[in-house]
């Protein structure tokens, strides 16, 4: 059952809002196939959330099944909206690594089918630092500070993807003034 859910959740967040695929790979894998979204979230959505940006990876196996896992950068629990907004000038708010959650119909993906080597470089961007020095659990939470506009989910994306360039990606450089949301909060 817990396969049916990520399969579809994957269909749903990259199969139906895909907005471009591109082929970065260069030699099949008996290993399956690797994909890599890149997906973002229109600000502000049908319930007023602000824009957000999130990886998802998927490696199917050659018998069908489906490993899945999307992940963004946002803003503790604790986090209240101005003090994320306010993390574009001063300090930096508690954030973290979190699973996602389809919010929006309208979400938007680039689905870049890579090489396994590919897809270990980027997903080594989700892994808990503390847990390769065995402090923590290696499923636990990733800590990382969120600063609007430099730390963020926007931030987190480019990272992933820049890890693809030698590939063949083309990553365009973030613009000044550009953070997750309108001013927002969020991601």
């Amino acid at each position: 059952m817990r396969k049916l859910i990520y399969f579809l959740t994957y269909v749903i967040l990259v199969g139906i809002a895909v907005a471009k695929e591109i082929d970065l790979r260069t030699m099949s894998d008996q290993t399956g196939d690797y994909d890599i979204a890149f997906c973002a979230r229109p600000t502000p959505d049908a319930t007023g959330k602000p824009g957000h940006a999130f990886v998802a990876f998927s490696h199917q196996l050659p018998n069908g099944e489906r490993d899945f896992l999307a992940i963004g950068h946002t803003v503790g629990a604790d986090v209240t909206p101005a003090k994320a907004a306010w993390s574009y000038f001063g300090s930096p708010a508690s954030g973290l690594l979190k699973e996602e959650r389809y919010t929006a119909i309208k979400q938007n993906c680039l689905d870049a089918q890579v090489n396994k080597k590919d897809y270990d470089r980027a997903r080594a961007f989700t892994a808990n630092p503390l847990a390769q020095l065995g402090i923590a659990p290696a499923d636990g939470v990733v800590l990382e500070a969120y600063k609007l506009g430099a730390d963020d989910c926007m931030t987190f994306l480019i990272d992933v993807a820049t890890s693809l360039k030698a590939s063949g990606l083309t990553v365009p450089q973030r613009k000044p003034l550009a953070g997750c949301g309108k001013m927002g909060f969020g991601g």
